[in-house]
């Protein structure tokens, strides 16, 4: 793994990968006196859509670019899925209760299909 030699589309790939598991510890539910990150939402699993372009990068191997951005959209649906979950009422007013976590999730997911585009295979 020389991350020097690496071209632009594997590092994003990698730093996206590394954006989406930082997610996890960051705050996915905040109601004000209780808050979540990821992990204890079980939203970790979600991390397992970056597996198979992470691997291919590390592993310097030709990536299949259609399931790479099947991955990708997989990912920023699962996340919208997510912060729609957490719609609720309160007090008679509609509250969304996610947090920063699953927005940078899907960011990285938008790294990770720019990733995709942009690397030579």
């Amino acid at each position: 793994m020389n991350f020097q030699k690496w071209d632009a589309g594997s590092k994003m790939i990698f730093i996206a990968s590394c954006a989406a598991l930082i997610s996890f510890f960051f705050k996915w539910v905040d109601i004000g006196f209780i808050s979540e990150n990821g992990f204890g939402q079980g939203a970790v699993f979600f991390i397992l859509l970056f597996v198979y372009p992470f691997l291919t990068v590390m592993r310097e191997k030709r990536m299949n670019k259609l399931l790479g951005y099947l991955m990708a959209a997989v990912g920023v649906v699962f996340g919208l899925i997510y912060i729609f979950s957490k719609t609720t009422d309160f007090l008679g007013t509609t509250i969304n209760v996610a947090s920063s976590g699953p927005y940078l999730f899907m960011a990285s997911c938008g790294l990770l299909a720019l990733g995709i585009f942009k690397r030579a295979n």
